[in-house]
């Protein structure tokens, strides 16, 4: 379980949010500037809150009370940016391959090899290539066969569909759903998008100005239970 019960001070505004996710997707919904994308960097580790808590399962990754933070690195959580933030200097294989020492189990090897990510993903045939080669679609999965060589217990994506095509958006939004069923852990998903919000999230955080919005209307809400804090 994902518990995130944190607050941290702004310029505009004090971001407060209380929520816990037990699986599935959860999608942060609001205005630009709400606060969505500064609540993923706090549960990633690259902003710390000014005071809570932020767990998954047992382990604290913050906790202001028992002084604990853990930094991002150590984490395990996979972090999907809405640029995807791939090496141009990089081919497919090694932007996949980065940033994975140190999670290989005891027998020293990954329970997914390189190969099996980008299969799953269906860009091995795309591993020699570099990302000016690449269309939109194939940087976002690229930057998933990344997050996922590390075998994360929480994935987060900020805004993962948001430079795609109509087409592409409704292709790969299919395949990020499938992706969490097969995986089994806890996605949050940052997006703008009410048509993405109702097929994707299971739970939905409306957050306007760091706080939840409690006049929410009854059609965000389609599709997954609404989380009002």
């Amino acid at each position: 379980m994902l518990e995130v019960a944190i607050t941290k001070c702004l310029p505009d505004f004090d971001l407060e949010v209380n929520f816990t996710l037990d699986g599935g997707v959860l999608a942060l919904f609001g205005p630009s500037g709400a606060g969505k994308t500064t609540l993923l960097q706090c549960i990633a580790g690259l902003l710390t809150p000014d005071s809570g808590l932020i767990s998954l399962g047992r382990q604290a990754f913050y906790s202001s009370e028992q002084c604990v933070n853990i930094p991002a690195r150590l984490r395990n959580i996979g972090y999907v940016f809405q640029e995807y933030a791939l090496f141009p200097h990089m081919t497919v294989k090694q932007n996949a391959l980065y940033g994975v020492k140190g999670c290989k189990g005891k027998d020293g090897r990954y329970r997914h090899s390189v190969l099996d990510i980008l299969e799953m993903l269906r860009i091995t045939h795309l591993q020699q290539r570099y990302p000016c080669e690449l269309s939109g679609g194939e940087k976002q999965r690229v930057a998933l066969a990344r997050a996922l060589m590390s075998e994360p217990g929480l994935l987060l994506l900020d805004e993962p569909l948001s430079a795609l095509d109509h087409k592409t958006r409704i292709q790969l939004r299919r395949e990020l759903k499938q992706l969490q069923r097969q995986w089994q852990i806890p996605f949050v998903l940052v997006t703008h998008s009410r048509e993405e919000l109702r097929y994707l999230g299971d739970r939905v955080v409306y957050l306007v100005q760091g706080r939840t919005c409690c006049d929410v209307k009854e059609e965000l809400a389609r599709g997954g239970t609404m989380c009002r804090i």
